[in-house]
């Protein structure tokens, strides 16, 4: 080897080195300009999302409430993959902090009262079987769903039942009085009259049921156990056939015992609408869109013999129905 060799390989490995040095520090640069970079990118104070925290508040010996709380917890995880439910009975009492992020849903007379006592500060929605039977007061920022249809819908599905009533009938207990204003007003909307019987527990019941045959066309039976019970049905019913006057009822066990026909919702159909409302509260930051609210889905039921006894035309029920539906989406959409 000569020394021209000797000097170029000594030269060869110094460049090789510094090049490889070079590649080092410039890759070391980079890096350090990217973390930088993505520092100042992140904000420093930046606070994790709120979880969404749902308690509900109900008695699991009652099988209704139980059946929707089954069914609410599940629609609430498919809505809001991100919330936390917790269950809790009314004689108990829950670490609530009261957040934004917090509500409360009372089901049934002890839930609503439990959430109302326990829990002040915090947003509720209650779900009560109808207006009638919890008398609870409802502050400004809470909200409520009732189990039954509202009196307008129903008011509406009579009309589409026959353009020639003009009355309509109904029985209020001095336990759990008719609301009248709301009542009367849908009625007026449709031309018709609401001839309202009072009743008291001592009073003779198939007396105040002749009263009101004969002074309508239609018996709207609204729940009430005082009035509608397993004694009391039969008779009420049988009494409608002499006066040839038909009983528009709120479940489809009563429409099977013989009522001409129902709106009613099922579990299923309440648990979704309770799970929307939730989704609405959160999704608004906190407030509900409406304070009083109804189940949206129901369902139609006709006792066609009921019908044929009376000499009345059995109606196209999902006609009915499409037509109920189109008309609360109208009043909504007016409402915004």
């Amino acid at each position: 080897m000569n020394e021209t060799e000797q000097g170029v390989r000594p030269q060869s490995k110094l460049a090789h080195l510094l090049v490889r040095l070079f590649l080092l520090s410039t890759f070391c640069l980079t890096h350090h300009v990217s973390a930088q970079t993505a520092a100042t990118e992140i904000p420093a104070h930046e606070s994790p999302a709120k979880k969404h925290h749902a308690y509900i508040i109900y008695s699991p010996d009652n099988s209704l409430h139980s059946n929707i709380v089954t069914k609410l917890s599940k629609n609430l995880q498919l809505r809001h993959p991100d919330i936390i439910i917790s269950e809790t009975t009314p004689q108990k009492r829950a670490n609530i902090d009261n957040a934004d992020s917090d509500i409360i849903i009372g089901i049934g007379r002890a839930g609503m009262q439990s959430a109302n006592q326990h829990y002040p500060e915090t947003k509720k929605l209650f779900i009560a079987t109808d207006p009638n039977q919890h008398r609870l007061k409802i502050n400004k920022g809470d909200a409520v769903l009732y189990m039954t249809q509202s009196y307008c819908r129903q008011i509406k599905f009579i009309r589409q039942l026959s353009a020639h009533w003009k009355t309509i009938s109904v029985l209020s207990s001095e336990k759990k009085p008719v609301d009248n204003q709301p009542i009367q007003q849908c009625a007026e909307k449709h031309d018709f009259k609401i001839y309202k019987v009072n009743t008291t527990a001592k009073e003779n019941l198939t007396n105040k049921i002749k009263d009101a045959l004969k002074n309508s066309d239609v018996l709207l039976a609204l729940p009430d156990r005082n009035i509608y019970n397993s004694r009391t049905v039969k008779n009420i019913l049988l009494t409608s056939y002499r006066y040839r006057k038909p009983v528009i009822a709120f479940s489809k066990n009563f429409v099977n015992a013989g009522a001409l026909a129902a709106l009613h919702s099922n579990t299923d159909q309440i648990a979704q609408s309770a799970s929307h409302i939730v989704k609405q509260y959160f999704d608004a930051g906190s407030h509900f869109k409406q304070q009083v609210n109804h189940p949206e889905n129901f369902d139609i039921s006709i006792n066609r013999q009921v019908f044929r006894a009376l000499d009345l035309k059995a109606p196209d029920i999902k006609k009915i129905k499409n037509s109920l539906q189109h008309k609360a989406q109208d009043e909504a959409e007016k409402s915004l």
